[in-house]
């Protein structure tokens, strides 16, 4: 059996104004977790910090990790960064608007869109465990603004130029952001924060997409609201959690640190009782 990672942290961007301040520090803590608590080994995590986290990098890592996979192997994809959509161009509404995460080159026309990540999820072998982290914003109904940077909270969701040209004529971009990783509709998603799907991976994303995923300053130093909360659990729990029970640490401690953030878990049924990162 191999354990195999890819943590992804994005605090510079090319784009002007859109720096953020915690993501570096929620690989370095999540890495640290990872070795310390499920004994992968160092050569097996692959990290991407800024710079280095390209669109062409991080689907290389995603990439081989996932094809090199082989039964009874473990997975773990991290992304910490600004989310966004874009309008979907091969869905049955041309108004349709995609999900996408925001490599250190976002390029507008070339996003790295959920539809990649669901053809690439999609391919994992059989007896494979995925797991998926996603400590950004995707929704583009909960904010506008770019924040300052010495703001206490920035949220990690990147304003597209078609929500900025809404913004500023008034008019609203028709349409829903719809989300391909996501395995459950936004209707199901409503009704719980705990969703059963059927998909190979089991995907924990930041928050409800009414919401914000917060880059903030939290035990003494700048990270994301989620990825800090998750660690802090399996320290808490030593690693011997299930992902049912990390979701409502989470929640507490998310809550106790004064984020109203509710973090989504999708995945098949039997999963959600497995212990975080156990092989199937």
């Amino acid at each position: 059996m191999a354990k195999r990672a890819v943590l992804i942290g994005v605090n510079k961007y090319k784009i002007a104004g859109a720096d953020l301040r915690g993501c570096v520090n929620d690989v370095k803590n999540l890495q640290s977790v990872l070795t310390e608590f499920y004994d992968f080994p160092a050569g097996s995590i692959t990290t991407l910090l800024d710079e280095k986290a390209t669109k062409k990098n991080m689907q290389a890592a995603i990439r081989s990790i996932i094809t090199q996979a082989k039964k009874g192997d473990v997975l773990l994809v991290h992304f910490s960064g600004h989310g966004s959509n874009v309008p979907d161009k091969n869905g049955d509404e041309a108004d349709k608007r995609d999900e996408i995460l925001c490599p250190h080159d976002l390029d507008w026309k070339s996003p790295l869109s959920d539809d990649w990540l669901r053809t690439s999820f999609n391919k994992l072998r059989s007896g494979v465990s995925l797991t998926a982290i996603f400590d950004c914003c995707h929704s583009g109904t909960a904010t506008r603004v770019l924040r300052p940077p010495d703001a206490p909270v920035i949220p990690r969701f990147l304003p597209s130029p078609w929500d900025l040209i809404a913004s500023e004529s008034g008019r609203k971009i028709r349409g829903e952001v719809r989300g391909t990783v996501h395995g459950a509709s936004r209707a199901a998603r409503r009704k719980s924060d705990i969703v059963a799907v059927d998909i190979p991976e089991v995907l924990i994303s930041g928050c409800r997409d009414t919401q914000t995923s917060a880059d903030a300053h939290i035990g003494g130093s700048f990270n994301g609201a989620l990825t800090y909360s998750l660690a802090s659990a399996l320290r808490d729990a030593r690693g011997r959690i299930t992902y049912r029970e990390l979701h409502e640490n989470v929640l507490a401690h998310l809550k106790h640190e004064g984020f109203d953030q509710v973090p989504q878990l999708e995945g098949r049924k039997t999963a959600f009782d497995r212990v975080f990162l156990s092989p199937l």
